[in-house]
């Protein structure tokens, strides 16, 4: 390959990056001018300078990085219990077929009920406390990344299998050396999967089962007093940092799999 052809695609690849920004950019300028303009009532839709003072106002007291603490410490501690779990049962029912033979069935009728169903029976079982929203966390975010491990598992090709017969490994030795890494993508996309399902079901949670300081308290707060650009306000919030959670996993990944070829190139 050229040097011409590198610039090309360099020039290429900033473009297609910029063109990412155009449309949010594109609503952001109608929402300003419908907000200057007077075209949307302001108590619904408030003026983007509203949403940034009230920002302002609440990124410097210390309430608000409580709520966000609290926030991520719910998700990260429901997600690490749904990682566990649903690595070590994805392994067993990708690997063994007699195991998924008997609990396939049970995993996939789990996987039929909506994540809200649960509230109920995970109140009664666990009360009204901090516990509760945690295990409601772990419980929607186990399913994918048990799904994505049974799947990298099983998908483990034929020519690995015969490898590690060859050299007679022990069940042990051939998941720790050759299925664990081959599937290692699939899991880790069930775990990035998991990550941004928890922080959804934390959400959530903080809305249907209000205890407690979160970031959903601005939500509330802002429904009950009118205050549309509170309510923004946390809606962006919650977006960023879902995005940087998002961001902060793909680093991770991709200092997990640099020893693949595709992750080098790109």
């Amino acid at each position: 390959m050229s040097a011409a052809d590198i610039v090309v695609m360099r020039t290429e690849s900033r473009s297609k990056d910029y063109r990412g920004v155009l449309f949010p950019l594109a609503v952001l300028l109608a929402w300003a001018f419908a907000s200057h303009w007077h075209w949307v009532n302001p108590n619904l839709l408030p003026s983007p300078i509203a949403v940034v003072t009230t920002a302002q106002k609440h990124l410097y007291t210390g309430d608000f990085w409580l709520a966000v603490v609290s926030s991520l410490g719910r998700a990260l501690g429901g997600y690490l219990i749904a990682l566990v779990l649903g690595l070590t049962l994805g392994v067993v029912l990708g690997k063994s077929r007699v195991s998924n033979r008997l609990g396939g069935p049970l995993f996939n009728a789990f996987r039929q009920v909506a994540p809200f169903a649960w509230i109920p029976l995970i109140s009664a079982w666990f009360g009204g406390g901090e516990a509760t929203k945690v295990v409601f966390i772990a419980t929607v975010a186990f399913a994918p990344v048990t799904l994505n491990t049974i799947e990298g598992v099983q998908a483990v090709a034929h020519e690995q299998v015969e490898l590690g017969q060859v050299f007679q490994l022990s069940r042990w030795r051939f998941l720790r050396a050759i299925a664990i890494p081959a599937a290692s993508p699939r899991i880790l996309a069930g775990a990035q999967l998991g990550l941004i399902t928890a922080w959804l079901a934390t959400v959530g949670a903080e809305f249907f089962l209000n205890i407690g300081p979160g970031i959903t308290m601005l939500l509330v707060e802002g429904r009950m007093l009118g205050e549309m650009d509170l309510v923004l306000f946390g809606i962006a919030a919650i977006g960023l940092i879902g995005f940087g959670l998002n961001v902060g996993f793909n680093a991770i990944e991709s200092r997990l799999l640099r020893w693949r070829p595709a992750v080098r190139g790109t």
